[in-house]
């Protein structure tokens, strides 16, 4: 009985809810496992003796029928012999036989039942056990990813990551700065090359001109002569 109510309790409490107030849920899990697993083993261990009882008990009532079947041929026999006297004694014997039957049914029907409620029990207890180990691998996952992320966060927060990211911001802006110095050196050169080129302009104009002034004077003296 006190196995019974033992197993009912541990069947009917709400693990889960019973684990999320936990303040250690994964040694909490481990724990009702373990109470669990007993509890399954002692159930099985009950069920196959309560099958011995069973078993037992069927066979002796088995054995009493017969004696009630046999009985009641003698006293038949006895009958055709004519000797009452005989067959009041088998019938006697099989009454007592009948007897034994009869004490036992309820006994018989007792221990069915009770291996109903075991086997049952069984099944139960096997889905707790399947859903805390659900639980646990959920806890485990979760267990990895918090310290998966409180690395990455310690990582983040690390005064060398800091400094790193420190100089290539600064490594960044010095680029920035050379590459503003040769764009502006570029600039430079196109302005220099720039008046070369209309100084070179202005010379191939006067060249130019000077031609066309020789040309002119040359027209002149040719016409006064």
């Amino acid at each position: 009985m006190a196995l019974i109510n033992r197993i009912e309790d541990l069947i009917k409490s709400e693990v889960s809810a019973f684990l999320d107030k936990a303040e250690d849920p994964k040694k909490m899990t481990a724990q009702i496992k373990i109470e669990l697993q007993d509890t399954l083993t002692q159930c099985r261990a009950t069920a196959a003796t309560v099958m011995c009882e069973q078993k037992s008990l069927s066979r002796k009532i088995a054995a009493h029928q017969k004696q009630v079947n046999d009985w009641q041929q003698k006293a038949e026999h006895a009958l055709s012999k004519d000797r009452e006297d005989l067959a009041k004694a088998a019938l006697s014997h099989k009454h007592t036989a009948q007897a034994h039957i009869e004490a036992a049914q309820p006994q018989l029907v007792s221990l069915s039942d009770a291996l109903v409620k075991l086997n049952d029990d069984a099944d139960r207890l096997v889905a707790k056990i399947t859903a805390l180990n659900v639980k646990e691998q959920q806890l485990s996952r979760h267990e990895r990813v918090v310290s998966v992320r409180a690395r990455i966060r310690q990582t983040l927060a690390c005064d060398d990551v800091e400094n790193v990211l420190t100089r290539f911001t600064q490594l960044e802006r010095k680029v920035d700065r050379i590459e503003s110095e040769v764009d502006s050196y570029d600039l430079g050169q196109q302005s220099t090359q720039a008046q070369f080129d209309a100084l070179e302009k202005e010379e191939q104009l006067s060249s130019e001109l000077a031609k066309l002034k020789q040309q002119v004077a040359d027209r002149s003296q040719q016409a006064a002569n």
